[in-house]
């Protein structure tokens, strides 16, 4: 392996077009302004690098309804840290890669807010197969647009080639010193700053605690639709020319963030999940491994007026899975309707079985499927 700077700073020519800035220049934006890189000078590029878009594979895959289970445990084999980038939908996954670290951080203990974070995008790439360059300037074009638009501060980034699959990884590394010398646009006071910390230790467990009244709330941290393109099920099913999620929501990403990390900080989670590769039934799957657990998206369903379930189960929207206990329901509903955030009890843990069991069906009402969660009034209709 070896670094590549001309692959950052010189100019790209794509589908004949020639851009307007390159990928180092487009990333430095979102770092401090005295930050310094090695290396890092826009002398080193080696002409243009000329490449062209790679289209989305055609098919006409469709996931079936009828395999849900079969799905789940192919996803749940699955190690998100292997993924190889994906080359057809690279603006989609540069920011699911991005939202994924940064919820992460939900997680830990510490004191911060979500623009107090520091973060690092490191691209793994080959550079001789045609699209794989053009690939590589539309995630550096994503990842600098939207850790701009998260209010984040970009630590560092680096490009290096490799003779195999690209990939990309974005991790959260610590706070940024601004944040901690209070230079920001608005100073922290003293006390503040020096009350911000983060640590590499979980607040709350990443699985499921085993509380059959507790209940399992899904917050999606974007507003865009269900959409299979660029997701690991349409790499077991093959490509259905279903267009990727469209995350280009930042400022309700930022909203859903600062009330979930309050009720983490607060001790309100019991425990949690990030949802990002694989979708929502991947990380219920994974949370609720050992005890099972009974979900209801009729909510989502009907929200999202969405009738192809696999979507709604599988379409790698971010977000975040808790649980909460029963008690601390009408809290967590005042805090998340304050800031108009959209949430959705989904079921409870706990199955004599340990399985995860799926259901939906026509009930729209938020209030009924709580009730049915508290009082074990399971849906009749559509259970998998």
């Amino acid at each position: 392996m070896k670094g590549n700077l001309s692959a950052l700073y010189s100019e790209y020519i794509i589908d004949g077009v020639r851009m307007e800035s390159t990928p180092g220049r487009m990333l430095r934006e979102c770092m401090a302004p005295d930050a310094v890189l090695p290396g890092d000078h826009e002398g080193v590029g080696t002409g243009a690098v000329i490449d062209e878009t790679i289209d989305m594979m055609p098919g006409s895959a469709r996931p079936d309804s009828g395999r849900i289970q079969e799905y789940l445990q192919y996803l749940l084999a699955q190690d998100a840290g292997d993924r190889a980038f994906c080359l057809g939908h690279p603006s989609f996954y540069t920011r699911l890669r991005i939202a994924s670290a940064v919820i992460d951080s939900l997680w830990t203990e510490g004191h911060f807010r979500l623009e107090n974070l520091l973060i690092s995008a490191d691209w793994t790439w080959e550079t001789s197969s045609i699209g794989h360059m053009a690939a590589f300037y539309a995630s550096a074009e994503a990842a600098s647009g939207y850790i701009y638009d998260l209010g984040l501060t970009l630590g560092g980034f680096s490009f290096t080639e490799r003779g195999r699959q690209p990939s990309l990884s974005a991790r959260i590394t610590g706070l940024s010193a601004s944040s901690l010398t209070g230079e920001d646009e608005e100073p922290l006071t003293e006390i503040q700053a020096d009350s911000l910390r983060i640590t590499d230790r979980r607040k709350c467990p990443d699985t499921a605690l085993p509380l059959p009244r507790s209940i399992l709330i899904y917050i999606p941290f974007d507003t865009c639709a269900h959409r299979l393109g660029g997701s690991l099920l349409e790499r077991l099913t093959g490509p259905a020319n279903d267009h990727s999620p469209e995350i280009r929501d930042p400022d309700y990403f930022i909203d859903c963030y600062e009330v979930v990390r309050e009720l983490v900080e607060d001790g309100i989670v019991l425990s949690a999940a990030t949802v990002a590769d694989g979708g929502l039934l991947t990380a219920v799957g994974r949370m609720c491994k050992d005890i099972g657990a009974t979900v209801d998206v009729s909510g989502i369903v009907s929200s999202y007026m969405e009738n192809d379930i696999v979507k709604i189960l599988f379409a790698e929207i971010p977000g975040v899975l808790i649980q909460v206990g029963d008690n601390d329901y009408d809290y967590v509903d005042g805090q998340l309707l304050l800031q108009d955030i959209a949430y959705y009890p989904i079921g409870s843990p706990c199955r004599k079985d340990g399985k995860i069991a799926v259901s939906h069906s026509s009930r729209s009402d938020v209030a009924a499927i709580l009730a049915a969660l508290l009082y074990g009034q399971g849906p009749s209709e559509g259970e998998d």
